[in-house]
């Protein structure tokens, strides 16, 4: 049986509407991170996963006035 590897980016966008705010794009801060809802994404049929993992989570969100919601993770 042979074996592929795939790195990959996974990009996600949504609209939370309560997370609107007044103000330009945000950043969130690190402590801010666990407080914002994030989907459950799968992969059916998935044999073996994992996530890559460095000595800071590899994860990048901005959220925008309006709720809109932008999550990047490798």
């Amino acid at each position: 049986m042979q074996v592929a590897t795939v790195t990959m980016y996974l990009r996600q966008g949504w609209n939370d509407p309560r997370l609107q705010y007044q103000g330009g794009p945000s950043r969130l801060r690190v402590y801010l991170w666990d407080k914002i809802w994030v989907p459950d994404t799968f992969f059916r049929h998935e044999f073996y996963s994992f996530v890559h993992e460095q000595t800071v989570p590899n994860r990048f969100l901005t959220l925008k006035p309006n709720g809109d919601i932008w999550y990047v993770m490798k």
